[in-house]
């Protein structure tokens, strides 16, 4: 994964661009998508960093984000703390609980992580669904009021949306930064070969549990803004098929760079969308099934011309109008 800084030029269009949005777009269908669009994204990017920077196959980023939205939700449900707080409590469990367990797990590697995790997603989903009395079972829970901050409401889809758009582009200019620094050499060299990173005094435990805790707890927190935003939650919110939408979103953007799982979150969203759209008169019942379709066989035709996504195209894409014009200059 390239984590080469972009240009500040970039940064300030996106950063405009989606300030701007809200006050060109009719109704608040676009800025409700978007806002579902920035909490994945955020999911997708912290993933992509565990399986393409750290090389570690890790398949838990659904189960941290299922747990930060059921236990900031029951906190503030329950009156027990305020929202914001909640958010904090939520952020601390999660990150507990994936320093005790990654302690082990991390040990193993490969396809034998990525089974250990995702028995945990499995796990953690039916514990959520039959603990009825505390977390509302396969009903859900319900009753979580809006996200409030001393003394100031998040109500609508604006408001969310800032919010949910601040935290992605933070988390991702924190990536940017992390993975520019040594602590991000440290851990691109996992990815090559740990017996290596041992050799030059990285202690590759150590550094593997630190990432691992680290994208916990941006999911933790994703996932209790996601919580708050719905003000509802259920198990099946945050089981296997969240996960596939997250590898459909790495694969369509690309791992090599930081903001390709941000662009395939974005792509995936709203061609969901249009599908449930122009396909829901044509299909009314089987708008999953035509979802697995249309993706699986974009997957297929991603893999197959654009092997690195749709953030490595754009890449090779600019590398190549750069040759363009200084050759013609």
């Amino acid at each position: 994964m390239k984590s080469k800084r972009p240009l500040p030029v970039l940064w300030i269009l996106v950063i405009v661009g989606l300030a701007v949005l809200p006050f060109v777009t009719p109704g608040t269908y676009v800025i409700g998508v978007m806002c579902f669009v920035a909490f994945y994204a955020t999911l997708a990017c912290g993933m992509a960093v565990l399986l393409e920077q750290a090389g570690l196959f890790s398949l838990a980023a659904p189960t941290f984000f299922g747990l930060g939205a059921y236990v900031a939700g029951i906190l503030a449900a329950r009156e027990i703390l305020p929202p914001w707080a909640g958010i904090i409590v939520a952020a601390v469990v999660v990150a507990a609980i994936a320093y005790v367990i990654g302690a082990p797990l991390l040990r193993l590697r490969g396809y034998y992580l990525a089974c250990a995790t995702f028995g945990l997603l499995f796990i953690v989903e039916i514990a959520l669904a039959q603990s009825g009395e505390i977390t509302g079972g396969h009903d859900g829970l319900i009753g979580i009021p809006p996200l409030s901050v001393f003394g100031f409401t998040l109500r609508g889809d604006l408001h969310y949306y800032f919010v949910s758009w601040g935290f992605c582009l933070g988390c991702l200019w924190f990536f940017f930064n992390l993975m520019s620094s040594r602590v991000g050499r440290a851990v691109r060299a996992l990815h090559d070969s740990e017996i290596a990173a041992s050799t030059v005094s990285i202690n590759v435990a150590r550094c593997k549990l630190h990432v691992f805790v680290l994208t916990a707890v941006m999911a933790s927190v994703a996932g209790s803004l996601y919580c708050f935003y719905l003000q509802f939650t259920t198990p099946s919110m945050f089981g296997f098929p969240l996960l596939v939408e997250l590898f459909t979103m790495i694969v369509i953007g690309g791992a090599t760079t930081l903001y390709g799982p941000v662009l395939g979150a974005v792509v995936l969203i709203w061609l969901r969308e249009a599908i449930h759209v122009y396909l829901k008169g044509i299909l009314p019942k089987l708008t999953a099934e035509v979802d697995a379709v249309f993706f699986g066989v974009l997957i297929v035709a991603i893999l197959i011309f654009m092997p690195e996504g749709l953030a490595g195209g754009l890449d090779r894409l600019a590398h190549f109008g750069r040759r363009l014009l200084g050759k013609s200059a």
